[in-house]
């Protein structure tokens, strides 16, 4: 018998499975949140400018607290945020290529989240 606690898992691969499915659901909802968001700012033009000045500013202040767990969140946040108000229709040609670049941002975000779904579940049915 060995001296290990009953609560430890005896695969040591399987002890991340939380943490993998909270980044799953990130990824999913951060991308439909984000094709949401793009396609009301480019529509209602004081919502989108309201929504891309506190998206950000709030990925700004995760940038400037300087933790390296909210890093690349808040490197999102800001990119995603300067996007958004770039999209406005008051810039012109660029308002279409910071659109494009979100929507495309977006679906690579939900795509993402797909195919670590589709891995989390293979991962545990090796498990089962």
């Amino acid at each position: 018998m060995s001296n290990e606690p009953e609560w430890k898992d005896v695969n040591p691969s399987s002890e991340n499975l939380p943490n993998k499915g909270r980044e799953v659901i990130v990824f999913i909802a951060g991308g439909i949140a984000l094709f949401v968001l793009t396609m009301v700012s480019m529509r209602i033009r004081p919502i989108g400018l309201a929504a891309g000045g506190f998206t950000f500013f709030s990925g700004l202040m995760m940038l400037i607290r300087r933790r390296n767990f909210i890093y690349k969140p808040g490197l999102v946040l800001a990119a995603s945020g300067f996007l958004l108000l770039l999209a406005n229709p008051r810039f012109g040609v660029i308002a279409g290529f910071a659109g494009y670049f979100l929507v495309i941002g977006a679906i690579g975000l939900f795509v993402y989240g797909l195919i670590k779904a589709i891995k989390l579940s293979w991962d545990l049915g090796k498990f089962s």
